[in-house]
C-alpha cells in the first residue's frame, strides 16, 4: 500500500496520457486547425489549468471538431463553463468515501478554473477534510498529518488510496483491488530489480482524469519501495506502454534515487523520458508526440517541463552531426535511440563530475 505520509508525486502521469493527443491526431474528421486546439487544452489541463483549456477550444469552429476531438470539447465545456461543480461522485454506496471524494472534486474544480488561487483552495480541502475526519485529525494542521489518517480511515471502508500531490494539484486516488509482480529491467545504464503492485476497480484515477474528462490520467507512481500501476491502463503486459513507458521509466527513477545525487522532480523525469526514447520501438513517434504536445517553461508543472528539456537536449545532440533545424519524428529510429542514450549518459557523467569536484 503507498505511504501517504508525503508529497507524492506520481511518477508515470503521461503514460496513460499519450493515449488522448494521438486519438487527436489519428481521426480524420476533424480538422488539423481543430486537432491543434483539441490538443493544446489537453495539455492545458494537464498544467492545471481549466480556462486555458476553454480558451484553446474556443479559437476553433465547433463544426470543426468531430469523433474524439468533438466528445472532449463538449464534455470540457459542460464541466468548466459553469457557475458551480457538477457531482460527479459516481454509485458510491459508501457515505464517507462518496463524502471524501465530493471535497477533492469540488476543489480540482475551482483550482482548475481559478490556478492563481490554487492555494486557497487547497487550505479550504485541509479544513473540509478535518471535519469530515472529525476528532481523529482536529489537530492536524497540514495535509502531511492529515493524509495518514484519511489513507486509514478509507481503508477500513473498503478502499486503498493515494494522496500527496501530483504536481499541480493535491490528489486522490481510490481503488479496491491491487496485486504484486516481481521484474528485473534493463536500462540503459544497467539493469534494476522493481516491484509492480498493479491495481484495479477504482473509484477515482485522480485529478487529471477528472479535468481532462477521462481522456487522461495517472498511469502510475513510485514510492520508496515498489512501482504503482494501474492495471485498466496496460490491458498489454508485454507492450512497450507496459515494459518502456512504465516500467523502465520508473526503474531509471529507482536507479536514480539509489545515486548519491539529489535531483528535483524534474530532474527524475527528464532521465526517465530519455530512458523511454533509449528503449522505445514501437511507441517512439507516439512518445515524441505527447512529449512535444505538452511543454512548458513552468517548474511547478514537471512533466511538461522535462519533456521540453528532453527534447532539446536530444535535438542539440543530434544538430551536431547535421545542420538546421531538427524533425526529430523524421530522424530514423536508430539514430533517435542512440541520441537519447548519450545525452542520458552524458548527464550522468556532468553529475558524476559535480559531486567530485565538490
Amino acid at each position: 500500500m503507498p505511504n501517504p505520509n508525503r508529497s507524492l508525486l506520481p511518477l508515470c502521469l503521461l503514460v496513460l496520457l499519450l493515449a488522448a493527443p494521438a486519438a487527436f491526431a489519428a481521426e480524420g474528421e476533424s480538422t488539423p486547425a481543430a486537432k491543434q486546439a483539441a490538443g493544446a487544452s489537453f495539455s492545458a489541463v494537464l498544467q492545471g489549468d481549466g480556462t486555458a483549456a476553454l480558451r484553446a477550444l474556443a479559437t476553433v469552429p465547433t463544426a470543426q471538431y468531430a469523433g474524439t476531438a468533438a466528445t472532449y470539447r463538449r464534455c470540457i465545456i459542460e464541466r468548466f463553463e459553469r457557475a458551480t461543480p457538477a457531482a460527479l461522485v459516481g454509485e458510491i454506496a459508501d457515505p464517507f468515501a462518496r463524502a471524501i471524494l465530493a471535497a477533492y472534486q469540488d476543489y480540482w474544480w475551482h483550482a482548475l478554473i481559478a490556478p492563481t488561487r490554487r492555494d486557497a483552495f487547497s487550505a479550504a480541502l485541509l479544513q473540509k477534510l478535518r471535519k469530515l475526519l472529525g476528532t481523529s485529525a482536529a489537530s492536524t494542521k497540514e495535509f502531511e498529518a492529515l493524509e495518514p489518517i484519511l489513507a486509514a480511515q478509507l481503508r477500513k471502508h473498503g478502499y486503498y488510496s493515494l494522496q500527496g500531490e501530483t504536481p499541480p494539484l493535491r490528489e486522490l486516488m481510490l481503488w479496491h483491488k491491487q496485486e504484486t509482480r516481481d521484474y528485473d529491467i534493463v536500462l540503459p545504464e544497467g539493469s534494476e530489480h522493481v516491484t509492480v503492485n498493479l491495481l484495479d476497480d477504482f473509484v477515482s484515477k485522480g485529478w487529471s482524469e477528472y479535468g481532462s474528462c477521462g481522456l487522461g490520467g495517472t498511469g502510475g507512481w513510485t514510492d520508496e519501495k515498489a512501482i504503482f500501476a494501474l492495471a485498466p491502463g496496460y490491458p498489454d503486459l508485454q507492450g512497450e506502454d507496459y515494459r518502456v513507458s512504465l516500467l523502465a521509466h520508473e526503474g531509471q527513477h529507482f536507479a536514480d534515487k539509489h545515486r548519491t545525487w539529489k535531483l528535483e522532480s524534474w530532474e527524475l523525469e527528464y532521465r526517465a523520458k530519455l530512458t523511454e526514447l533509449a528503449l522505445a520501438d514501437q511507441i517512439s513517434h507516439k512518445l515524441l508526440q505527447a512529449f512535444a504536445q505538452n511543454q512548458s517553461d513552468d517548474l511547478s508543472s514537471p512533466h511538461a517541463y522535462a519533456n521540453k528539456r528532453a527534447l532539446a537536449a536530444i535535438s542539440q545532440r543530434l544538430r551536431t552531426q547535421t545542420t538546421g533545424d531538427i524533425e526529430l519524428e523524421k530522424v530514423p529510429l536508430g539514430e533517435l535511440r542512440q541520441a537519447a542514450r548519450e545525452t542520458l549518459i552524458a548527464d550522468t557523467h556532468q553529475r558524476d563530475a559535480a559531486i567530485s569536484a565538490h
